[in-house]
Formats: C-alpha cells, structure tokens, sequence
C-alpha cells in the first residue's frame, strides 16, 4: 500500500518520538530500580554497622561478667527479626569459627556455617554483601559484618534483607511509566496529527490537484486560508491553474484553427475531382436545357428532361453539402457511421484523382463496424490518410483498405500503398506539426498531425509502417462502440 507524505510524517514522527520516549522511560525505569537497590544496600550495611556495634558491647559486657552470657544478644536478634519494616529472612550471630551462637531460627543454633561470604567478612575485617538470585526462594541481600575492634574479632553478624518489598514497589513504578509513557504517546500523537493537519495537508493538496489538473477537466481551485508560505505557496497554485487553463484554451483554439486550414487545403488539392463531380452534370443540364428548347411542346418529352435536370441539380446538391459539411467547423457528439458507409462518402472526393493517376483501389472491410470515432472525424481521418496514399502514387500503384475486429474491443483500419514511402530518418517526425515530405503545392504538414490529434482525443492508436520506393501503411487502431 503506497502511503501518503501526511501518514509517511505521521509514521515517522510517531515511530521517532516512540523510540525517543521508549529509551528515556526505559532509562528512567532502569536508573530508578538501581536507585532502589542501592538504597536498599545502604540501609543494610548502616544497619549491619548499628547492630554489630551492640552486640560488640554485649559480647564486652558478657566478658566482664556485666550481664548474663547470651541472654542479651538473643533479645537484640529476636527484636531485630520481628522488625517489620526491615523485611529480613533471618539474623544470626556467629562465632570466630563461623559456629552459630544466636539465631532468629532457634534450630539453627549450632550449625556451622561455611560461606564465602562470611570468610571475606572475616579475611578482611569488612562489611560484606552479595545478591541472591534462587528461583526457589525469594531475591535478598545477605550481609556479613564483623564484631571486632581493631585486631580484637568475636565473630560475625550475619543477616539476609527481603527484596520482596523492592521488586514490588520496582513493579508498581514500572507500571506508573508505561501508563504515562501511553498517556503521552496518546497525546504526542494527537500533536503530530494537528501538525500534519496543518503543514503537511496542504502539500497533499497540493499533489493531488495537480494529479487531477487535466487537459479535460475544469479548474481544480483550491481554497486559501491564512497567509503563511503554505497558503502563498496554494494560491500561486490557483494562478497557476487558471494560466495553464488559459494557455489551454488558446492551444484547442489554435489547433482548431489549424484543423480549418488543413480542411480547406484538403479541399484544394481535391478541387479537380470536385470540379469534375460538378462540371459532368452541369454538361447535362445545358443539353437538357437545348433540347427542352427544340422540343419542349411534347408533355412526355419535357417530362422525361425535367426528371434528367432535376437528377443533376440533386448530384450538384449533394456534391456542395458534402463539401459544407467538411469544411465546416462540426462541435457536439456526432452520429456514429459504419466504417464502410464513411469510407464510401469519402472516395466520391478522391474517385476522379483515383482513376486519373492510373491508381487500383481495392477494400476489404468488414460489415458492421461502429467505432466510436463521431463520423466526421471518421471521414477526416479517412480522407488524409486516402488524400497521402493517392498523392504518394503520381504514377500509379495500388491502394487497398482493411478494417476488422481485433477480438479485444477495438478496429483496426489499415491503409496500404505502394507509393514512394518515407525515408527512414523522417518516420518519427510524420506526426509534428507542420513537417512534411511533399512538394510546396502538395504538403501543409498538417494532415497526419490532425490525424494524431484525432485518434488520440478518442484514446486510439495510429502508426506508420513505411520503406522508401515501396509504400506506407497507416496502421488505425479504435474502440469499438458498446
């Protein structure tokens, strides 16, 4: 699917600030979770420092024989458990040989333990940490502490803080950045969508005005509001529309000109085969008109001449609006012909030249043909392509017409001679305006031209096939009326 410049900036801009938004949530999240930890790690060392200086004490005063041996640091590890707000697994007080000696689970008394955790305590006199990571248990922090002052050690204190309660509040957090990482993408979207509303609209305008501006079509005017760069840039759009428009409609009016000038050329070079349709009847006009003069008393001879004069007055008539009626400038639909009756009106001008210039004409079209070309447009094209053919064979030749079916919806009209044919380098300069391979008195330049222009104002095709000293082929190709 092709996507639009307002959905390709709604798309990038959107994926941008998604990407830019994701990282600093994510940095953001990360950074408050380490924060947490950390939090939580000095709370357990402070509180490791705390506890070890009392028991210190205990275990001084136990030794100057000030309070009972043990009863105390019990107390201190019993209340420290029971702290709820410090969340912890266990306390334990070990000895220098890491025995236990109080623990917040009685059972434990005794045992003996063996971690490295608590040889480093007491390796190097130090607080010691690690994380504990057991799917089966819940993640902690143990700590390690050392009772001792200066080189003087009583033991360890060993204890284990939950991080339930971390993760938890980590966990809501997490969740209170998504929702508003949603709630503002929500709105950032809603803001890329105005401004592509407001800058990038206008331009889309813009292309598909200019997609609809045809030759065809009326003015695509679009409308103009504000007066910053985009509406500047829409109304020189608008001026540029009615320019082209303009320059338009005296383009169609000078190429009608040109058509009108190409019609009455046409009419010129076949003024001998009209002459020729005139002047045979006009010869028997007079010979009827002497002998109605010698023998004009007999009804049924003067009959018989009236019906002759009034058959030639009827061929000078038809003869007269047929050249009306091509050279003649003709708007609106037009009546569709069949190929076969147009091509038949059109060889009453070129039969006298035909038969003048020794030249055989043969037709092999089939019955039935309706293109969708208006019938005067029909026999436009019919008599210049004729017109070129009977003009290429000055001293004789065949001219042969077909016009079929293609099958597809479509006529093939084709006109072959075996005239003098086109120099190879001139065949893709046929359909210019004004070129032309005939002499001054024959050529305008106009008449393939104003074929081109025809057939394609009906989306048709035409095409030449020509070799110098052996003939053309003018190749029509149009719709078949539905």
């Amino acid at each position: 699917m092709r996507l639009s410049l307002q959905q390709k900036f709604i798309l990038v801009a959107f994926l941008s600030l998604l990407f830019l938004t994701g990282t600093i949530s994510f940095i953001v999240a990360t950074n408050t979770r380490n924060a947490l930890y950390q939090a939580t790690e000095r709370q357990g060392r402070m509180l490791a420092q705390t506890v070890s200086a009392l028991i210190i004490n205990e275990l001084i005063y136990e030794k100057l024989g000030i309070v009972e041996e043990g009863g105390l640091i019990d107390n201190y590890v019993r209340e420290l458990h029971a702290r709820q707000e410090l969340d912890l697994n266990f306390v334990a007080v070990l000895d220098t040989g890491q025995r236990v000696v109080s623990h917040s689970e009685f059972r434990e008394f005794g045992k003996r333990y063996d971690d490295e955790i608590l040889q480093q305590a007491l390796a190097t006199n130090t607080v010691q940490m690690r994380k504990i990571d057991d799917p089966q248990t819940k993640q902690s922090l143990e700590f390690a502490a050392p009772l001792a002052i200066e080189s003087k050690q009583w033991g360890l204190l060993h204890f284990s803080v939950n991080l339930a309660s971390v993760e938890e509040e980590i966990r809501a957090l997490l969740m209170r950045i998504v929702s508003f990482f949603f709630l503002v993408m929500t709105v950032l979207f809603l803001f890329i969508y105005l401004l592509s509303w407001r800058f990038i609209k206008p331009i889309t305008n813009l292309s598909h005005a200019m997609e609809e501006v045809e030759v065809e079509m009326g003015e695509k005017i679009i409308p103009v509001s504000g007066s910053d760069e985009l509406s500047r840039l829409t109304k020189s759009f608008n001026d540029m529309v009615i320019r082209i428009r303009q320059a338009n409609e005296d383009m169609k009016t000078a190429a009608e000109t040109l058509r009108q000038s190409e019609k009455m050329a046409t009419l010129g070079v076949l003024s001998s085969s009209i002459a020729h349709r005139i002047n045979n009847p006009l010869g028997g006009l007079f010979n009827c008109a002497q002998m109605l003069r010698r023998h004009g008393a007999d009804q049924a001879f003067r009959d018989k001449y009236l019906d002759l004069i009034e058959e030639g007055l009827q061929s000078i008539k038809q003869t007269t609006g047929q050249l009306l009626a091509t050279a003649s400038r003709r708007t609106g639909k037009g009546q569709r012909l069949e190929v076969a009756e147009v091509l038949a009106s059109v060889l009453k001008f070129l039969d006298h030249r035909i038969k003048r210039q020794g030249i055989v004409f043969s037709s092999e079209v089939e019955p039935g043909l309706f293109p969708v070309v208006a019938a005067y447009d029909l026999e436009e094209l019919l008599l210049n392509t004729l017109l070129n053919a009977v003009q290429a064979m000055e001293t004789g030749g065949q001219l042969k017409v077909k016009a079929g079916k293609t099958g597809e919806g479509t006529i093939v009209i084709r006109i072959e001679d075996t005239g003098v044919g086109i120099a190879p380098h001139d065949l893709d300069r046929v359909f210019d305006l004004f070129f032309s391979t005939k002499t001054d008195g024959e050529g305008t330049g106009l008449g393939l031209w104003m074929c081109y222009e025809l057939v394609k104002k009906y989306q048709g095709d035409i095409s030449l096939i020509s070799q110098k000293g052996k003939g053309t082929s003018v190749i029509l190709t149009i719709a078949e009326e539905s």
